[in-house]
């Protein structure tokens, strides 16, 4: 029997699942994990401001005007520059010189509305218009007193007035996307009451430029060499993609 228990354990051990050349695990502390790819951040546009048109800049305040449903505007463009490359642009801000007789100034009920009108052409034709309308509240704004010159026509006797600029907001309104050409048209709009009056340039400007709806629903061209213009100042935004320190 001591042979049979020999072979016996000698089978056992041949038959073990144990393996001396196995080594254990390694400790999870001791793996390396594999970096992680940063996420890529979207470069954010670069954004400029800047002036578009400044009525200041190329004329002078003469009259004062407003008429009940009356709009009147102007084709203007932008600097080239603003279109270079993969450049767009888009107006944020447009500022209107309001003005009321200083007689009538301390009567005035905060009941009149004026209305911004932008065509992202240099027309004022076709369905995509971006239009805000705001009242003005004597409270809001920063008024000056102001004598126009003697030759005014549309103000009469009415020289003594009261002015303030009335900003428009169109950053909400206008895509942010902008556009790639340069030419486009601004006009303003009366309430049913004609006020408030409004600020008008010299009679010395380009008056294919000015386009007037005295109420019939459409604009016509005016013609002729000199023309005044409503006392404006737009600003524009220039988008570009990347940082604005590359």
């Amino acid at each position: 029997m001591r042979w049979f228990f020999l072979l016996l354990v000698v089978f056992s051990v041949g038959c073990s699942d144990y393996s001396f050349s196995s080594l254990p695990p390694a400790p999870i502390d001791d793996l390396e994990p594999e970096p992680l790819d940063e996420p890529v951040e979207p470069e954010d546009d670069c954004i400029d401001s800047s002036t578009a048109f400044d009525i200041e800049e190329v004329s002078g305040l003469q009259d004062a005007f407003g008429l009940p449903h009356v709009r009147d505007g102007l084709t203007l463009e932008v600097d080239a520059s603003a279109v270079e490359g993969d450049h767009s642009w888009r107006p944020v801000s447009v500022k209107v010189l309001v003005m009321y007789p200083l007689w009538y100034f301390e009567f005035y009920d905060d009941s009149n509305e004026l209305s911004i009108n932008f065509y992202p052409q240099g027309q004022p034709q076709g369905a995509q218009v971006f239009s805000k309308t705001r009242r003005i509240y004597k409270s809001e704004l920063e008024w000056e007193e102001l004598r126009l010159p003697a030759d005014a026509d549309w103000s009469g006797d009415d020289r003594d007035q009261m002015a303030a600029w009335l900003e428009f907001d169109l950053s909400d309104i206008v895509p942010e996307e902008g556009y790639t050409h340069t030419d486009y048209f601004v006009s303003l709009g009366w309430d049913s009451m004609g006020f408030p009056n409004v600020g008008y340039s010299n009679f010395e400007l380009n008056c294919p430029q000015n386009w007037t709806d005295y109420g019939t629903g459409g604009y016509t061209q005016n013609s002729g060499n000199d023309c005044s213009w409503p006392m404006l100042k737009i600003e524009i935004e220039t988008l570009s993609p990347g940082d604005c320190d590359d």
